[in-house]
């Protein structure tokens, strides 16, 4: 049997991606288990993180298909297919690449992603602090310390996808998309109807 090749627009996966994460949310803002709320805040982080990084991989080639961006072409396809260019790399060097203008990650937008994109580091690469603790004598060793893990909650979730959303704004802003016209721009790549 021959694999059957599906061909969608590019925005599709971004767009499901997105709507899984809503929906997750969504879940999420109702269950009264605590334990579960920070299990599924962690991977709203997660999956909030990787909801950018597919956009960015997809709106860039995407965009430097168009006469006005094509002088960027060669470089961002080479970059997406190298498996060393990361995250970080992307945010750090494609705006500027392809816009000629840097991304601002010190504050606003951009500042909230590279937080969420270095919670969801720490959640993914979870190591132990290995500590020790003593109390009456007894001695318990190798104690990692998860307070950040701890302190998720709903909010959590809801704010990674806010901030997934805002900083698409960004992107869409650099691109040159009027200020009026982002809530549209955000419903194009992500389902969310403007209100």
């Amino acid at each position: 049997m021959k694999n059957q090749v599906t061909l969608s627009s590019p925005n599709r996966v971004v767009w499901q991606l997105f709507e899984a994460l809503r929906r997750h949310c969504a879940r999420l803002a109702r269950n009264p288990n605590q334990d579960q709320v920070r299990q599924d805040a962690a991977l709203a982080i997660v999956l909030a993180v990787q909801c950018v990084e597919v956009f960015l991989n997809i709106f860039f080639r995407v965009v430097v298909s168009e006469s006005d961006f094509s002088k960027s072409a060669d470089r961002i396809c080479a970059d997406l297919e190298d498996p060393r260019v990361g995250l970080d790399r992307k945010l750090k060097d494609w705006p500027s690449i392809v816009f000629g203008q840097k991304l601002e990650l010190g504050h606003g937008a951009g500042q909230r992603f590279i937080v969420l994109k270095d919670m969801r580091h720490r959640l993914m690469h979870f190591t132990s602090s290995h500590q020790t603790m003593e109390h009456d004598g007894v001695v318990i060793q190798g104690l990692a310390d998860t307070t950040m893990y701890d302190n998720l909650k709903a909010e959590s979730a809801i704010q990674a996808l806010r901030t997934a959303e805002d900083f698409l704004c960004e992107i869409f802003r650099l691109r040159g998309v009027a200020v009026d016209a982002l809530p549209h721009a955000l419903h194009s790549w992500t389902g969310r109807p403007p209100t």
